[in-house]
């Protein structure tokens, strides 16, 4: 019958063409083909996560958590943690700058406080080695303004206190609408707690 599918001896056996597929794939696994090469390395990705794997030479670490979206209302926990071997004092505000995807700076007014959360105020903190202190930013993806563009984050600079030490890179989106503000709350052992 013409189309039918036969079998004969003339073909190899099954188990012979299963051992000559594995012995290809052996050799290309260990790289013993004749033309190969050693592949280059993957260089690190450059760009700064969500978390950051060295202790700064300052001695504290800062680390961003996932937004939380509703209602065109964002907020951001973060946390500074003492890496380092020594106490470490805080007192107030993060200092923090909204970065473009270029990392240059853009126009965002930051105030302290929130009104989503309850912001008690400063208080004077001295970190063990190991301890961490958090505080949260909020803001609203909102257009009030069609004659100005939405602000876009790709980056926030943060810092321990305002004007302070070389700031660490936190990627995240900061998508601001038309308002330009940005609230933060002061350090806190516990964090904030939201309003009821």
């Amino acid at each position: 019958m013409a189309g039918a599918v036969t079998r004969g001896a003339a073909g190899p056996a099954p188990w012979a063409l299963s051992a000559a597929v594995l012995g290809v794939v052996a050799l290309a696994a260990a790289g013993c083909s004749a033309g190969s090469e050693a592949r280059p390395e993957a260089k690190p990705d450059p760009r700064p996560s969500r978390t950051a794997p060295a202790c700064p030479e300052d001695g504290v670490v800062i680390k961003g958590s996932q937004v939380d979206a509703a209602m065109g209302t964002r907020a951001m926990g973060i946390t500074l943690t003492n890496c380092g071997k020594h106490p470490y004092k805080v007192n107030g505000y993060a200092g923090v700058q909204v970065l473009d995807q270029d990392r240059k700076p853009l126009d965002v007014k930051i105030s302290h406080g929130s009104d989503v959360v309850d912001d008690v105020g400063p208080e004077p903190v001295t970190l063990k080695p190991g301890e961490h202190v958090k505080a949260v930013l909020m803001w609203r993806n909102r257009v009030t303004d069609a004659t100005r563009p939405a602000v876009n984050g790709a980056f926030l600079a943060l810092t321990p206190a305002a004007g302070g030490s070389r700031p660490q890179l936190v990627r995240e989106l900061i998508d601001l609408g038309s308002t330009g503000k940005l609230g933060v709350t002061a350090w806190h052992r516990e964090g904030p707690k939201p309003r009821t």
